[in-house]
């Protein structure tokens, strides 16, 4: 078994150390990403998400209608726009032009296509970065002999090898990426979010301000941010969001452990932060019992909390479990899996 190791172990650094996906391009995007817990949005913000929402849902009713009553010559319905994206896998240095042009247009399928594949890009360079130190570290580390080290060591030469096969996968499309097409990251994740992507909007408002490559030269994102963060955190909840639910928990706790923006957004209130713990304790998955850092966070908020505030917050919470989830549990996973596509970049 330990030979296998050694094997793996000197395969994946050799395969990391031999990938080139940018070109010779050094400077990445820097991991980020900790997607924390979830509380409710003011009202200013609340009404900004309706509003939101109501022009998500105005443009979803205008497109519908231009493909079902725009003809063809032969009399047959137009295709929809994702019907006429490029094919999976395409260099997106050379689509990238026509994608951001589309996005910029309002085309959901676009905007959708491009974050994804700038993120998938962003994941590969990222592991191109630190898959060979801890390839190393592990070659020159002692061999586990415990069945927990090696249990620990089989899982962590499994992620290895998952992270080598999406570099390989994601070779041809990400070779060439310029450096202007990989900044892109930040707005496209945006535009994405705004046209209707829950992933794309879990990514933006968890987002890490230190994970964005080209802040500094972009302040106009850190005003987008402000001004549509939480808007689309409550526009997400309002969709049945349970990762966002958590994100927004969170920051209205003041987690120091949160490591995005959020918190600035929503400032500390043990009120909100109590109602979508709440929320998330309602939301537990069926057959399984609450963590115990849940049961905690339940507990320390309502020791801030009056009587009053407490039945008033469960009283928000199980009618947003009703109106916005239907009442229904969320999966297993399914918080984590939905955070699963900004490892990268945020």
């Amino acid at each position: 078994m330990q030979r296998n190791w050694v094997l793996v172990l000197i395969g994946a650094t050799a395969l990391v150390a031999g990938a080139d996906y940018y070109s010779g391009r050094k400077t990445g995007l820097q991991e980020a990403h900790d997607a924390a817990p979830a509380a409710s949005v003011k009202a200013d913000a609340m009404a900004a998400a309706l509003s939101l929402a109501a022009a998500r849902n105005e443009n979803q009713i205008a497109h519908t209608r231009r493909i079902v009553h725009q003809k063809t010559p032969g009399g047959i319905a137009a295709k929809d726009d994702a019907a006429f994206l490029p094919p999976p896998g395409a260099p997106l240095k050379d689509i990238f032009g026509d994608l951001k042009a589309r996005a910029d247009a309002g085309d959901a399928a676009a905007a959708s296509r491009l974050f994804h594949d700038l993120q998938r890009c962003a994941e590969a360079q990222r592991l191109g970065q630190f898959l060979p130190a801890i390839a190393n570290r592990m070659l020159d580390g002692n061999l586990p002999s415990s069945p927990g080290g090696i249990d620990r060591s089989e899982r962590q030469l499994d992620w290895m090898q998952r992270g080598l096969e999406l570099q390989q996968d994601s070779a041809s499309m990400c070779a060439g990426l310029l450096p202007s097409q990989q900044a892109a990251l930040v707005p496209s994740t945006l535009t994405a979010a705004q046209l209707g992507d829950p992933q794309a909007a879990d990514c933006y408002v968890g987002a890490n301000l230190n994970a964005w490559p080209g802040v500094l030269d972009n302040p106009d994102w850190i005003s987008n941010y402000k001004n549509y963060a939480l808007p689309l955190a409550s526009a997400a909840v309002q969709q049945g969001d349970w990762a966002m639910v958590g994100m927004l928990a969170s920051a209205n706790a003041g987690n120091p452990r949160s490591n995005n923006m959020l918190n600035q957004l929503t400032g500390t209130d043990p009120v909100q932060a109590y109602t979508y713990a709440k929320l998330m304790s309602l939301g537990q998955p069926e057959g399984t019992t609450p963590s115990t850092r849940s049961t905690n966070a339940l507990s320390t908020l309502s020791g801030q909390l009056t009587p009053e505030q407490i039945q008033a917050a469960d009283t928000q919470a199980q009618s947003m479990y009703q109106q916005y989830f239907d009442a229904t549990p969320r999966q297993t996973g399914q918080v984590m899996d939905s955070m699963r596509t900004c490892q990268a970049g945020f």
